[in-house]
């Protein structure tokens, strides 16, 4: 983005395939904090705060030794002569332009070996808020106003529809938990919320069975809203919202019953992995 070029310059960056090389923390300039969770693999992340008065902030993803089943993903889902990094940096580009609030594109770089990728990085900026679980536990234990009452139902209305426009573009997440729906949200409920999407590395536009893949996102949403404290009444009025059906549409039970046997079944892979063997 040009308007981020002469700042990341002023850093020592001249070009982007030097966040390429190990280590960042040390290469450049800044606060650097590592963001780490189970099955990275191969993946790398950061949050870099920008020196200066005004520090900016954005997250660096960065792919490496990348797996070869995520090598298969790629090509036959998404892009075969570009990276994941590259993707990610596009499909940002793309849904902004179709008017979907995500995480703003910087730039992106990649090295590639034919269509297998060796190397890649994505920059990009901080969206505004937080994760939409996170966000409303604090506030549910605040006893926040937006939580309660016909603010907490227009909360998951709203929810809802920013949801369905997504999935409108004919795009499905494939990792759509709560985690990766930032919000920027006024506990007094004076504001309408603000929601962005992130973690777009994993989306694609389904040529066949696309109802497969819806099913798995909303199942992913309904897993971290029962997480967060959503009620059932919360989950149907989200499910109604979202498909703009009238009440009591058959329509409405079809979907909800394949969402409930999916989010059992994540739930239940859930609990196996954090059992253990």
């Amino acid at each position: 983005m040009p308007e981020w070029r002469a700042r990341l310059e002023a850093c020592g960056l001249d070009r982007l395939s030097g966040l390429l090389e190990r280590p960042l923390p040390g290469l450049l300039p800044g606060g650097w904090e590592a963001l780490t969770k189970p099955g990275l693999r191969g993946r790398a992340r950061w949050r870099w705060r920008l020196p200066g008065e005004k520090p900016d902030v954005v997250y660096v993803k960065r792919y490496d030794r990348t797996p070869l089943n995520q090598q298969a993903d790629r090509l036959r889902r998404q892009c075969p002569h570009h990276s994941r990094a590259y993707w990610e940096f596009a499909q940002a580009r793309r849904l902004a332009r179709m008017h979907i609030p995500v995480a703003r594109a910087v730039g992106f770089a990649e090295q590639m070996c034919g269509l297998l990728e060796r190397r890649s990085v994505v920059l990009l900026e901080a969206a505004p808020g937080d994760g939409c679980d996170r966000v409303w536990q604090r506030l549910s234990a605040a006893h926040a106003p937006v939580t309660r009452g016909a603010a907490r139902h227009d909360f998951v209305v709203r929810l809802a529809r920013f949801v369905a426009a997504f999935h409108g573009t004919g795009f499905c997440h494939r990792d759509l938990y709560l985690c990766h729906v930032f919000v920027d949200l006024d506990p007094q409920a004076a504001q309408p919320p603000r929601f962005t999407l992130i973690d777009l590395a994993r989306t694609h536009r389904p040529r066949c069975r696309r109802m497969r893949w819806l099913i798995k996102d909303l199942a992913q949403l309904d897993v971290s809203a029962r997480q967060s404290g959503a009620t059932r009444t919360d989950r149907w009025r989200f499910l109604r919202a979202y498909l703009n059906l009238p009440p009591g549409a058959p329509r409405t039970r079809w979907y909800a019953r394949r969402i409930l046997r999916k989010s059992e079944r994540i739930l239940r892979r859930q609990t196996r992995k954090s059992t253990g063997p």
